[in-house]
């Protein structure tokens, strides 16, 4: 008599084969009742709280500047450029043009603390954030109800509800609040995809609009994208083990790949394209985000100013790294140490300190070079004039500041006009290459604006001037570090015109004609910019911190404090950013015994002669969904630990979310196997949340303290959070 299989099992012929079909069948609960509707009311209910009093304060918090900034980019058409992508951005700007405000009144709003106008729709733009916060919360139960009993849900989805940091991030107008919501929309789909009979009717709209989800999810924020990888993941899984499914023909596998491809990578791609294409339609004119943009990008602005092609002796130029796209600029400040003479870096925005003479390496006279047309052609030998300060770039022999190398020299600018010819004022131009929009190969004999990428070698040291990531300290208004480098990278001594200007350099046919730039150029190039900003966030913040330190929140971060802003009626109010104690901690812990269950359950089971046992159904549902949301939870955190950027806490919220689906699993386990260590266990971790978020509520929505209550709890409080309690003073 043959043993009988368990669920998710056939018998092949040779050895009993997992199935696709059965096993999605057994992980799903009882259908929809009354009971469900009830706590579906209750969870709205409790989620109003994310509503409470949206316009305290009615000032700038934190983030909230960036949003504000941009909302008026887009209605200037500004171009500006941003580390995340605009969805987020571009539902805000349309939401306050719906309510019309004075644009006028917008520009006294310049910093954090600063009073909204009157008549700028703040609240509803917050509104908006915190009806984001209540989907997360109905979907988190929404989802959780798929493989999890009711009460467990409701639970689970009111730790989503009172934990303080995701109602801070949902009551403010920032990215957190959408990106999570369209995160548990991710989820949510995708889950229900999968317990759906496969190529029915609701396996296809489940599937699209997994699919819709993602587009919207990784539209929104750069790290959409760890959400995009954990889908590509599960989804490989999943299509193993359906080509793993005897019953499953060759042919009927490649409509589950074509399906997926379909719905997985072209919807969500076509969504992420098309909210670039607003974008950039949006705006069409010069603006802050244009020193970040090639020349042949900003030549599609309408307003963009074209310059000559030839480059003379004498030209004014703007000097651009090619591949850091800043300017070569100097300002009238000494290194500390050193030389001591003028510094020289790297500048993100045009300014006037970006600009610089070409002249011959012979004393200048004015009335011989702006009035003869002479090319620079390849090998000449160049200085360079600071037209603002009046000084030559120069190279000595001291060490660059930042580095202790022998072969890198300090690059700097000394010396005025009526300098004679001196080696150490001169340096050599090697042309490399020409840019891919040049016309022909005349870029790579003679100097032509925007077209030729060359060198510049210094004749005394025999170096090449360059430039990398690397910033100076404050001193060096934290820009750029230029050095001269015997034998340096070749990627960074790469340097390319960007602006000219020349007296006999005049009429129409002089100027530099770009072929057209299209939207496809514009998006991968406005990705690189992406990246580039993403990595240059590296000035230590106050309220920066370590991804080591999220799971324990060793600190939070002050996002709003009205001391010394206070206007005469106004009461005080501080906003601390900072986790629900209980909620972080039980996610860990919760992390942590997965991680053990999963290295034994592979361990037993990885074997392939060990034939497949029953188990209890709770525990099968346990081991078929916990390794999706411990790895959601690993691929949107450890990703953190390579980054040299400034990081904060809030980059911990969408691993977070996962870990709270994965807690939410990790109780409905326990409460079926043994309901009373359930309930105990659901008691103590519910108390526990409510406990510290109601203790947190004034720091959470910036409400009314006295610095007793504000003292007592610091001293109370193993935590070394900075809360500023004088700020409650009055």
């Amino acid at each position: 008599m043959s043993k009988e299989l368990p669920a998710g099992y056939s018998q092949g012929p040779l050895r009993p084969y997992y199935t696709s079909h059965s096993l999605s069948n057994a992980n799903r609960k009882s259908s929809w009742t009354s009971l469900d509707n009830l706590l579906v009311f209750i969870i709205l209910l409790f989620s109003l709280l994310r509503l409470y009093k949206l316009y305290v304060p009615d000032r700038v918090v934190f983030d909230e500047i960036h949003t504000i900034k941009d909302i008026k980019h887009y209605y200037l058409g500004e171009i500006f450029v941003d580390v995340h992508p605009p969805l987020g951005k571009l539902i805000y700007f349309y939401i306050s043009k719906f309510f019309k405000f004075d644009l006028l009144e917008l520009e006294d709003v310049q910093q954090i603390g600063d009073l909204y106008p009157s008549n700028f729709p703040f609240l509803w733009l917050r509104l908006f954030s915190g009806l984001c916060g209540i989907g997360h919360v109905l979907l988190t139960f929404l989802t959780l109800k798929l493989t999890c009993n009711s009460l467990v849900s409701f639970i689970v989805a009111l730790f989503v509800c009172f934990e303080n940091s995701m109602v801070t991030d949902s009551r403010l107008i920032m990215l957190d609040g959408p990106l999570l919501f369209f995160q548990s929309l991710v989820i949510f789909n995708y889950k229900s995809f999968s317990q759906r009979r496969q190529f029915s009717r609701a396996w296809w709209v489940f599937l699209v609009l997994t699919g819709v989800s993602l587009g919207l999810n990784i539209s929104t924020k750069l790290s959409g994208w760890f959400n995009y990888i954990w889908i590509g993941v599960v989804t490989a899984v999943q299509l193993w083990e359906i080509l793993g499914d005897l019953k499953v023909s060759v042919i009927q596998w490649v409509f589950h790949i074509v399906a997926r491809i379909f719905a997985l990578l072209v919807i969500p791609l076509t969504i992420y394209a098309s909210v670039f294409h607003i974008h950039f339609g949006l705006l069409p004119k010069e603006g802050s985000g244009s020193g970040f943009l090639s020349p042949h990008f900003r030549s599609s602005l309408q307003d963009y100013e074209a310059t000559p092609l030839p480059i003379l002796f004498g030209s004014t130029v703007t000097i651009k790294h090619n591949r850091l796209e800043k300017y070569l600029s100097s300002h009238d400040a000494n290194y500390p140490r050193g030389s001591q003479f003028q510094q020289v870096s790297l500048y993100e925005f045009p300014d006037e300190n970006n600009e610089w003479v070409i002249e011959t390496k012979h004393r200048y006279y004015e009335n011989k070079v702006m009035t003869t047309k002479k090319d620079i052609k390849e090998g000449a030998i160049v200085r360079l004039y600071h037209k603002k300060t009046g000084h030559y770039l120069h190279v000595s022999d001291n060490n660059a500041p930042l580095s202790e190398h022998d072969y890198t020299y300090e690059v700097s600018c000394n010396e005025t006009r009526g300098l004679l010819g001196d080696v150490n004022y001169e340096f050599k131009l090697r042309t490399v290459t020409k840019k891919p929009h040049s016309e022909n190969n005349l870029p790579l004999i003679k100097l032509r604006n925007t077209e030729t990428v060359f060198q510049l070698i210094h004749r005394e040291m025999n170096c090449i001037l360059m430039s990398h990531e690397t910033r100076l300290p404050a001193w060096g208004n934290h820009q750029n570090e230029v050095v001269c480098v015997k034998e340096g990278t070749i990627p960074n001594s790469l340097w390319y015109i960007e602006l000219n200007s020349h007296p006999l350099l005049d009429k129409p046919e002089d100027l530099k004609k770009f072929p057209r730039f299209t939207f496809w150029q514009k998006l991968v190039e406005i990705h690189k910019v992406m990246f580039r900003l993403n990595k240059s966030f590296t000035i230590k913040h106050e309220y920066s911190s370590y991804p080591i330190e999220w799971p324990f929140l060793n600190r939070g971060i002050l996002f709003f404090n009205n001391a010394g802003l206070k206007q005469i009626d106004e009461e005080p109010s501080l906003i601390y950013y900072v986790g629900n104690v209980a909620v972080y901690y039980l996610v860990f812990l919760v992390v942590l015994f997965n991680c053990w269950r999963y290295f034994v359950f592979a361990f037993i089971n990885m074997n392939p002669y060990k034939a497949p046992s029953e188990s209890p159904e709770y525990k099968t549902t346990f081991y078929a969904n916990s390794w999706q949301y411990l790895l959601g939870w690993a691929i949107n955190y450890l990703p953190y630990f390579t980054m040299e950027r400034n990081l904060y806490l809030h980059h911990y919220l969408s691993a977070l979310s996962f870990g709270i689906m994965l807690l939410g699993q990790y109780l409905n386990y326990r409460y079926s196997k043994n309901k009373i260590i359930g309930i105990i266990l659901i008691g103590v971790a519910s108390t526990a949340v409510i406990y510290w978020f109601v203790r947190l509520i004034p720091i959470i929505y910036g409400l009314p303290w006295t610095l007793k209550s504000c003292l007592r709890f610091r001293g109370t409080s193993f935590f070394n959070w900075d809360i500023d309690c004088l700020a409650y003073t009055g």
